[in-house]
């Protein structure tokens, strides 16, 4: 990867900054920071162990910013001088986790909290959560995003004197999507319900992708994580009666289900009655493509009397 060119006025520490806050960087996420009167606001921050474990892969992204690894000083202290470098130029500041217990029901704390707390100690601490200070580098997404908005919101009011092949090809293709979503979230609940009932393994495909505090990329990354349970702790009882709520529920369906005519006929309905909402199922398509229906809007006027002819 090139180096970024850095000009005579620009800082080199805010320019790392701008490394770590890119794509290929430090994971992020979003949270509110609770101010000691009451208020928040909404920032963007790290987690030091995420800070820590990038520097220590690109070391190299810190010469010239900090003293250089000798004997008795390691790449750790490397990462502690460059961090209170960042804080003292006020490019992040240190905070930590306003709820410090997992919610009823959970074991572990969450990797992202939703909110957090300046802390008094603004020393290093990977354990902690580093807020950055100054808003994200503009980036080219950002221009195009800022241009595409209101000509979408342009065409989705002139969605309905679209032509009529034009608006069934963009119903089907939402249609498309949604169905291919909520499949996969079918497929990837009945996998891990299936592995976990058998084995007492957790398999998750896209582990991500029902997540709130990640962005649409990041929900699909990794594509699939395995968790083997330690011993002791197969969980045994819980997956039997799981694989008997299963049989159950799958015994019931399959002879409960209706026939495929009945599906069929539903189907056709439920088509049917969208594409009436819609409007395209053609009942406006003349006046769409430019007919005349002036017609059906005409009213029987009175005629019209000459005052001079009704008093003769």
């Amino acid at each position: 990867m090139a180096k970024r060119k850095v000009g005579k006025e620009e800082d080199p520490y805010k320019v790392l900054a701008d490394q770590l806050r890119e794509k290929k960087g430090v994971d992020y996420a979003n949270a509110k920071l609770e101010l000691t009167n009451g208020d928040g606001e909404i920032i963007e921050f790290v987690r030091g162990k995420d800070l820590a474990r990038f520097l220590r892969a690109v070391p190299e992204k810190m010469d010239g910013l900090v003293q250089p690894i000798r004997p008795g000083r390691t790449v750790e202290d490397q990462i502690r001088d460059l961090v209170h470098f960042f804080i003292h130029k006020g490019l992040m500041i240190k905070a930590d986790r306003k709820y410090k217990k997992p919610k009823p029901g959970k074991k572990r704390l969450v990797k992202f909290p939703r909110t957090l707390l300046l802390s008094q100690d603004q020393s290093w601490d990977e354990s902690f959560f580093y807020i950055w200070k100054y808003e994200r580098p503009t980036t080219l997404l950002y221009y195009i995003s800022a241009v595409a908005l209101p000509i979408v919101v342009i065409l989705a009011c002139l969605f309905p004197l679209a032509p009529w092949w034009m608006r069934m090809a963009f119903v089907y293709t939402l249609m498309a999507i949604l169905t291919a979503m909520l499949s996969l979230i079918a497929v990837r609940y009945v996998l891990f319900a299936f592995v976990w009932t058998l084995t007492g393994h957790s398999l998750w495909l896209f582990p991500n992708m029902m997540r709130d505090d990640v962005d649409v990329f990041q929900a699909f990354s990794p594509v699939i994580t395995h968790e083997v349970p330690e011993k002791g702790k197969s969980q045994w009882k819980q997956r039997l009666l799981a694989g008997a709520m299963l049989g159950g529920t799958f015994y019931l369906l399959y002879y409960n289900a209706p026939d495929a005519d009945f599906l069929k006929d539903e189907a056709m309905k439920a088509h049917e009655s969208l594409l009436d909402y819609l409007d395209l199922a053609g009942k406006k398509k003349k006046f769409l493509d430019g007919g005349n229906q002036s017609e059906a809007y005409t009213t029987t006027s009175p005629p019209v009397v000459d005052p001079v002819n009704a008093t003769s």
